[in-house]
């Protein structure tokens, strides 16, 4: 059997499922083998629309007892409401469950998804949703390198997939990663908003930022060049682009940078501490 054949169930069908499913699709996994549990009837329809070969219900134990890869894909704080019910319902030997649950630490899903033991936690994020995602993955010592390269082939589905050892990073992954995407947005939104007060029509002036933004990524990510070099090949001394760059470090933006990331990293660490301590009651 090849990986195409994989029998993969989702638990929840909402829109990173939808991604994930799609992005396998398009990689060439048979429709068939691709299983989707969820409540609601129209997040089933998006599925069947996607590809008719979908197999959709609203049968978690079903899902369950087909997959022989489980990606869990509802909200934390659900997971353990939907999971609670399944402890002894069938699955295959060797099953591999995948969490896309933000915040469920492994130590977690090993309670819950007992007696399944290879577990991968995933941190995906929302640019996901269009196949340009970041995940980063961390496993159980159960798993085996075979599954490693099954939860790989899955969370790449949407984009790029990295691996990190010390589950305790995926704090710091969640920082950059998982909560980075709305940090642009954030300087877009306000790069817009001065565009527009300077005169220039709210058209032209999203046009200007998105396709920016968009641009300069796109050369971050494809050039040999560090992102030193790449800022300081845009900047001509006492050039507009100086101006506009001294004028940020002058408002700290190193240090807003910093105690932002720092931020969404303390958080994302209580977090995870009342959703484990959630569990364990």
């Amino acid at each position: 059997m090849t990986t195409a054949q994989t029998r993969i169930g989702f638990i929840g069908g909402g829109n990173m499922a939808y991604a994930i499913a799609g992005g396998l699709l398009q990689a060439g996994h048979s429709a068939a083998c691709v299983h989707i549990s969820d409540p609601s009837d129209a997040q089933l329809q998006r599925f069947e629309t996607l590809n008719p070969g979908i197999v959709t219900g609203g049968d978690n134990a079903a899902t369950l007892a087909a997959a022989e890869v489980l990606v869990l894909a509802v909200k934390p704080q659900l997971i353990e409401d939907v999971l609670r019910p399944l402890r002894d319902a069938e699955r295959p030997d060797g099953q591999l469950a995948i969490s896309i649950a933000a915040g469920m630490t492994l130590d977690s899903l090993l309670n819950l998804l007992e007696p399944t033991r290879s577990i991968v936690r995933v941190m995906p994020n929302q640019p996901a949703l269009v196949g340009a995602g970041m995940s980063v993955l961390a496993a159980t010592p159960e798993t085996t390198g075979e599954q490693r390269d099954l939860a790989q082939y899955v969370a790449a589905a949407t984009g790029r997939a990295e691996w990190i050892d010390d589950e305790g990073l995926m704090d710091a992954v969640t920082a950059v990663s998982g909560s980075g995407p709305a940090y642009f947005y954030l300087l877009m939104e306000l790069m817009e908003a001065v565009a527009r007060d300077m005169g220039l029509s709210p058209k032209l002036a999203a046009a200007l930022v998105r396709q920016t933004a968009f641009g300069a990524g796109r050369v971050a990510v494809e050039s040999d060049l560090g992102l030193v070099e790449l800022r300081e090949s845009v900047t001509s001394r006492g050039g507009t682009t100086a101006a506009a760059l001294a004028a940020f470090e002058q408002e700290g933006i190193r240090d807003i940078v910093d105690r932002a990331l720092r931020a969404a990293r303390g958080r994302s660490i209580e977090l995870g501490a009342l959703m484990s301590a959630g569990n364990d009651d």
